[in-house]
């Protein structure tokens, strides 16, 4: 049996973007019943883009591993045509994998440490303590990754530094903007919930550019991909 699947990258994405706007909104209008009207019940957690483990968390860790898994056949195709940048496509899918996992286990968030920002006398766009070594993983990625990106084809590179932008800026950027705006008024309030909500759509619409690019170089790598499915009886 054979089945014949249309992906068009163009659709991928906008209804990725739905996805997030949807998800915004609900994260919005949920900020605003907490601190304007003080609604605070259990449930509006499932949509609240500030808090992990709940529906936005997943749909964010789906679109990362999503990337990994477009990579991981980029990778296919370049490491049998004996590329020369095919290790490189391997270690990035890689990264994103574990990307997915750290964001749907929320494993940063452990280095997210009071006492330990105060003991050390960080700045307050440093409490979160685990942007300095996200900073430093970046600035390595970048300079292994230099030669790699400047070989990408043209508009592959485009999508690539531009998803790449708006995702560490969601990521490290707007969470060193909230961790300040929390040394001066707290988190408790509507200011710091919708730098929250800026910073995780960023992420996402940082995935959803990224998957758009992917797929439309892997369209023009093998524009016809075929996906075997097999059943195995294994007796015992």
């Amino acid at each position: 049996m054979k089945f014949k699947i249309t992906i068009s990258p163009f659709n991928v994405a906008k209804y990725l973007t739905f996805g997030i706007i949807f998800l915004t909104i609900c994260s919005i209008a949920i900020q605003i019943g907490k601190y304007v009207f003080d609604y605070r019940e259990p449930w509006t957690r499932i949509f609240n883009l500030d808090r992990e483990m709940n529906i936005p968390t997943w749909y964010s860790g789906l679109m990362l591993v999503s990337c990994g898994l477009i990579i991981r056949g980029i990778f296919s195709i370049k490491k049998s045509e004996s590329d020369r940048w095919w290790r490189q496509w391997r270690t990035l899918s890689i990264i994103f994998f574990i990307l997915a996992f750290d964001e749907i286990a929320s494993i940063h968030e452990i280095l997210i440490i009071d006492d330990l920002a105060d003991a050390l006398n960080l700045p307050s766009f440093w409490h979160s303590v685990w942007v300095i070594p996200g900073t430093i993983l970046v600035a390595i990625f970048i300079w292994k990754y230099w030669k790699f990106i400047l070989y990408l084809p043209k508009q592959l590179k485009r999508y690539f530094i531009i998803a790449i932008t708006v995702y560490v800026g969601g990521a490290l950027g707007m969470e060193m903007v909230g961790s300040y705006y929390d040394g001066i008024d707290g988190q408790q309030n509507l200011v710091y919930a919708m730098l929250a909500t800026i910073e995780e759509v960023m992420e996402m619409m940082g995935c959803v550019i990224f998957i758009y690019g992917l797929l439309t170089y892997l369209g023009e790598l093998s524009p016809g991909i075929q996906v075997t499915f097999q059943i195995k009886n294994n007796r015992i």
